[in-house]
């Protein structure tokens, strides 16, 4: 477990670092332009990648040494936000040079995201995949939380530059400790190095249908109902007429959700389609209740509940497709895992970011609401349909 734990001190490092650059580049991007579509588009340049090349660089997790490419990842991620530091520092206009920034920051996120993912099964053994996938979102969740914190203290005082440095120490923190891996103690697979690895990742997962309806279901509820990063900005400004504090806290509340909804699948070993169905039925109703809330209180106690049940979803759905894919499709599988919840989001922004624009953000949220419910009515009807029998990994 040494190599477990120096992951999850490394992700705490990335994670906070991230955060806190995402916040800070959808905060610039609103308040130079007041748009959702503006916020959509940066989204658009940080997840669409991911939804072009993830089957791509699925293959190249699982042919490549996972623990090097992870290390690498790190690297150029510290020089990418020392580049977007510079611009925001220099004065540039900003929005001209931050997209194309970010989308080099996408093409990166689309190597890391899957490699990440996929290294858990390399650094602890099989039985306690669901445990350390839970401990890793608890990492990245907390890393939510620190993330905004730190980019409302740093906005409101040394200015938003100074986001992107942090957020490249933080990468260098987590590349530092990365190094000190006892890579003899590491669990490897064989490289797959047969022509067609992409192709035969998408076969697989379509097969199984224990892989495919949790990538369906992420699919559909993070294109519509996971946008965040387009909506909160614009519920602190738009709705609740708040400024950096407002939409500091409403991340915060999600974010600290979303260590709950992590944790509580920390202890968990039987986790099955019906409890991914149940999760995202209670992401549908804690979403409902962010449309309706009436004032930034009520806002902010239902965004920790949709930070809860989604992660819990989250959780639950990567646990499960670890523990079910065969160990030599397990980049490919989690590629695709990380396509459904990242590559929905150049989808997703945009539409949410325009109906943000032309009804209200809260009509916007409305609109995830609705798509988590079709999802979840749509799981329980394959359920409980009396032909229905699970094809596993095992059966294949």
């Amino acid at each position: 477990m040494f190599n477990f734990r120096l992951f999850l001190a490394s992700q705490v490092a990335a994670q906070a670092g991230t955060w806190l650059q995402f916040v800070a580049v959808a905060w610039l991007a609103g308040q130079s332009t007041g748009s959702g579509a503006a916020l959509g588009g940066v989204a658009v340049a940080t997840f669409g990648p991911l939804l072009v090349l993830g089957p791509w660089t699925g293959a190249l997790a699982d042919r490549f040494d996972k623990h090097v490419l992870l290390v690498g990842t790190q690297l150029l991620m510290a020089a990418q936000a020392m580049s977007l530091a510079v611009v925001v520092l220099a004065g540039f206009d900003g929005l001209t040079l931050i997209y194309p920034l970010t989308l080099a920051y996408g093409v990166i996120l689309a190597l890391e995201a899957p490699v990440r993912r996929a290294y858990v099964a390399e650094i602890v053994e099989h039985q306690d995949i669901p445990r350390a996938v839970s401990l890793t979102n608890v990492v990245a969740a907390v890393g939510r939380v620190i993330g905004p914190l730190c980019a409302g203290v740093l906005i409101g005082s040394a200015g938003i530059g100074w986001c992107f440095i942090v957020n490249a120490l933080s990468y260098l923190i987590a590349l530092a400790v990365l190094l000190a891996t006892r890579r003899a103690e590491l669990r490897r697979t064989a490289a797959q190095r047969r022509p067609g690895a992409a192709l035969a990742g998408l076969r697989y997962a379509w097969r199984v249908s224990e892989l495919r309806i949790p990538l369906a279901l992420t699919a559909v509820v993070a294109t519509f109902g996971f946008n965040h990063q387009v909506i909160v900005p614009l519920l602190a400004a738009n709705t609740f007429h708040g400024g950096p504090g407002a939409f500091t806290l409403l991340y915060t509340a999600i974010s600290l959700g979303a260590v709950l909804g992590a944790l509580s699948v920390a202890r968990r070993r039987d986790i099955d389609l019906r409890f991914l169905t149940t999760a995202v039925g209670a992401f549908a109703v804690a979403n409902g209740l962010i449309a309706i809330s009436p004032n930034l209180v009520t806002a902010v106690i239902s965004g920790f509940a949709a930070g809860a049940s989604a992660l819990l979803f989250i959780t639950a759905a990567g646990a499960l497709l670890q523990q079910r894919c065969a160990p030599e499709m397990h980049g490919r599988v989690m590629a695709l895992f990380t396509m459904m919840l990242f590559g929905g989001v150049p989808i997703g922004a945009p539409l949410v970011g325009a109906i943000a624009d032309a009804a209200g953000p809260r009509v916007a949220v409305g609109v995830g609401t609705a798509a988590a419910l079709c999802a979840c009515a749509a799981a329980l009807r394959h359920l409980n349909s009396p032909s229905t029998a699970p094809t596993t990994a095992a059966t294949l």
